[in-house]
């Protein structure tokens, strides 16, 4: 979104030329991948993912179908097809396939929605598409081979040749350098298309007026791109889902490889019996017809559409060649932010600085390797550009210029124009300090303060008090209502310090002057690991290392001031009142109300969404900081993943998949048996308490019966049932944990103006009841 000067007061100078331009990363989806070039793209970023997809286009070493998959959307799976469009040039003709909603899932709608792809693709030509190019590109060949084998008269065979082969719109178009050829081509192709049909039919099982009028509608889109012939065309394709024969794309293979990139699917989210159509009519693409398939995919789509729900000839087949695509890595993401200033035209000194003003490198700190997509890290740069163009410009390296403040010398005998001498306006109630906007302009310059004002995250418990005096027990009010307070809070400095400095901005202590001591912001953990100390306090002998641990978080971690609050200190009555003030952790409980009200209809009537669940295990095994969290693929399982959390002496293994999935119940059940061998293993030579196992899993009333099924079957040894927890979920407890997974996500995807670290500390109390049920020992 681009600046304009406001019509009150002009940009800094030193920002004109970055405020200029347009958001450079404003745009982060990408339209299709017939629109992606190579100088458009981070050259480095997947760079073995591409070339594993290079293998199977051009036909080297690669399978013949490659599934890719994101861990979700926004990975960049669309613009690595792009680049490979990019990279494989004109050797192969490359189809975007994607499907619409309410489509037959059959061979008729494969070959329309190619046709419609490639008619509204770009080609190499100017005012060229994709489709004339590659229907002018059969008609040449077919033509070239005639004429090569002497079946079609040419007063110049030699040069015909080398015309045929060279571009087509030399050939097809009215101004081309060879226009004459296809004058001829075009006076005589009532004569020509039968032969070119026989020779057609002879190669492919085809009767020949089906070849003659696919070859006539070809032809005119050759020569006009009109368009009529795309209709004709797609009418012609009526009869493949009949004849099991995709015509177009089978006579475009006489001229090059032909490779299909299926993408889009998420509309079939949860249609399993789509998931096997697509799946089975892919496969017959690639075994009967020698096409080349590119499936993409997001990993939710897979597992809800795809997936387990596949036979297993099927689901084999699929993921012989899977390939998955990682995150950002820092120096991809700090390419891809230079790539983006410099395709905006960016100064280079403004692209300096707002590199410096992002600090990439402090965006990733403590963030999982792989986890930062494109589009994600896209929409922090839109939303940092936008705070830059209104910020004060602050040299690159940190100094100060201070050529212009010098004070130029003077001559004994002159006198400067200005004095000196810094005057002192008066204060007084009465007068008043002056203003130096007018009412307007100050109103709009606090409005844009606000905006900037970076929000404080804050749990409910952790708010200050109101009295003016540190309260005694300021620390028991930090922890839950059921848990101990702490007793003697006076033998640790640091909680005797983390009483907040109230004192008014009107009054005074001694020489001190007017002070209020400034809330720092605390850190993302903060709260859940005071929460669990003082948790421990309540175990025998375990006080002394709890006080020990909370000695060693820094004061502003805790939203505590580093001095103790003078307790002389008297509140003025104005400063008596509290003022209400919005707090940010406000507008995100009022959208996890609404996003729990919104699921609660789903929860009701629909089975247990397993991949949710996952995805709200997964964030918060990451970020909780008491939390070692860890992914194990299942053996023979390809895709398909358990975590792990380890804490405080024990390990809790997911299993999130419905109880009539045989499979993975068995393969996650032998998994679970082989930890606690190796559990028993650590803890006999390391001569200390075996760490506990226990295999978790989730249920509502809809899912009770398939639990008993399997816990009462042999699926499940007897050795591993005693370290069974099946936790029983009501409707209200799923649509809170529904909502909880969607709002993180929205943070993640930028939907939602907060980082998911403070969703996270704002919204953690709301789950309580399924973090203390899980961990229950």
């Amino acid at each position: 979104m681009g600046s304009s000067e406001s019509s009150i007061t002009s940009p800094p100078a030193e920002m004109g030329s970055a405020m200029s331009f347009g958001n450079p990363f404003a745009a982060d989806v990408c339209s299709g991948p017939m629109v992606v070039g190579e100088a458009d793209s981070v050259g480095g970023l997947n760079e073995d993912v591409l070339d594993q997809l290079l293998e199977s286009v051009e036909n080297r070493t690669g399978a013949p179908l490659m599934l890719l998959t994101a861990p979700r959307a926004g990975y960049g799976k669309t613009h690595l097809l792009g680049r490979v469009v990019a990279a494989a040039g004109t050797g192969v003709v490359m189809v975007p396939l994607a499907f619409r909603t309410g489509d037959a899932l059959n061979l008729t709608t494969v070959t329309r929605r190619g046709l419609e792809a490639l008619s509204v693709a770009k080609g190499e030509q100017p005012s060229w598409s994709r489709l004339r190019e590659v229907c002018a590109g059969l008609v040449a060949h077919l033509l070239h081979d005639l004429i090569q084998e002497g079946l079609v008269p040419s007063a110049n065979p030699e040069q015909a040749l080398r015309v045929l082969s060279g571009p087509v719109a030399d050939v097809f178009d009215k101004d081309g350098s060879a226009h004459m050829i296809g004058d001829w081509l075009r006076k005589h192709s009532a004569g020509l298309r039968p032969i070119l049909a026989r020779r057609v039919a002879r190669q492919l099982p085809l009767r020949t007026d089906v070849a003659d009028a696919w070859l006539e509608a070809m032809m005119g889109q050759a020569f006009e791109g009109e368009r009529e012939s795309l209709a004709v065309m797609q009418d012609l394709a009526a009869p493949d889902h009949e004849t099991g024969l995709p015509t177009w794309f089978r006579m475009l293979g006489l001229w090059r490889p032909v490779v299909l990139m299926v993408d889009h699917l998420d509309g079939y989210y949860r249609n399993p019996t789509a998931g096997v159509t697509i799946a089975a009519l892919l496969m017959d693409l690639v075994d009967t017809q020698g096409l080349h398939v590119l499936l993409s995919l997001n990993q939710d789509v897979w597992q809800a559409t795809f997936g387990h729900h596949l036979p297993s000839a099927l689901e084999d087949r699929l993921t012989a060649s899977q390939v998955l695509l990682r995150g950002l890595r820092e120096t991809d993401a700090v390419a891809l932010l230079r790539l983006r200033l410099e395709q905006a035209g960016v100064a280079a000194d403004d692209a300096a600085e707002f590199e410096s003003f992002v600090d990439v490198k402090q965006h990733f700190l403590g963030r999982p390797i792989g986890s930062v997509s494109a589009r994600v890290f896209l929409r922090h740069c839109a939303r940092q550009w936008q705070i830059f163009q209104n910020s004060v410009p602050l040299s690159v390296t940190g100094k100060a210029d201070n050529s212009e403040l010098s004070v130029p010398s003077l001559a004994d005998d002159a006198m400067p124009a200005i004095s000196l001498m810094t005057e002192t306006t008066p204060t007084d109630e009465t007068e008043g300090m002056p203003s130096i906007f007018d009412d307007p302009t100050s109103a709009e310059v606090q409005q844009m303060a606000a905006s900037l004002a970076e929000p404080q995250a804050a749990l409910p418990q952790n708010e200050p008090p109101v009295s003016f005096s540190p309260p005694p027990s300021q620390i028991e009010e930090a922890a839950p209502a059921h848990e101990a307070p702490v007793s003697e809070p006076s033998s640790s400095p640091n909680l005797s310090s983390s009483a907040t400095d109230w004192r008014p901005s009107g009054s005074s202590g001694g020489n001190a002057g007017p002070a209020m001591a400034t809330a720092v912001s605390p850190s993302a953990d903060a709260f859940v690991k005071l929460r669990e100390m003082l948790h421990h306090l309540r175990q025998p002998g375990s006080k002394t290392r709890v006080l020990d641990e909370l000695a060693d978080i820094p004061p502003e971690r805790l939203n505590v001031p580093a001095q103790p609050v003078t307790p002389s200190v008297v509140p003025s009555p104005a400063a008596a009142t509290p003022v209400p003030v919005a707090k940010p952790g406000d507008a995100l409980l009022g959208r996890f109300e609404a996003l729990r009200l919104q699921m609660a209809a789903e929860a009701e009537s629909q089975p247990l969404d397993y991949v949710k669940l996952g995805e709200l295990i997964r964030l918060a095994g990451r970020r909780f900081p008491l939390v070692r969290f860890s992914e194990h693929e299942l053996p023979g399982l390809t895709g398909r993943q358990t975590m792990v959390w380890s804490i405080q002496g024990v390990e809790l293994l997911f299993g999130l998949a419905p109880f009539s999935d045989g499979a993975y119940w068995r393969v996650l059940a032998g998994f679970a048996a082989g930890r606690l061998v190796d559990l028993a293993g650590d803890a006999e030579r390391d001569g200390e308490p075996q760490v506990k196992l226990k295999l978790v899993t989730f249920k509502s009333d809809r899912e009770h019966p398939a639990w008993q099924a399997l816990y009462a079957g042999e699926t499940l040894p007897l050795p591993l049932k005693p370290h069974l927890d099946a936790v029983h979920l009501d409707a209200t407890s799923v649509a809170a944990l529904y909502a909880m997974q969607r709002i993180i996500k929205d943070a993640e995807t930028g939907a939602v103006q907060a980082e998911p670290t403070q969703v996270m500390t704002v919204l953690a109390r709301e789950l309580d009841f399924f973090w203390k049920r899980i961990t229950k020992a």
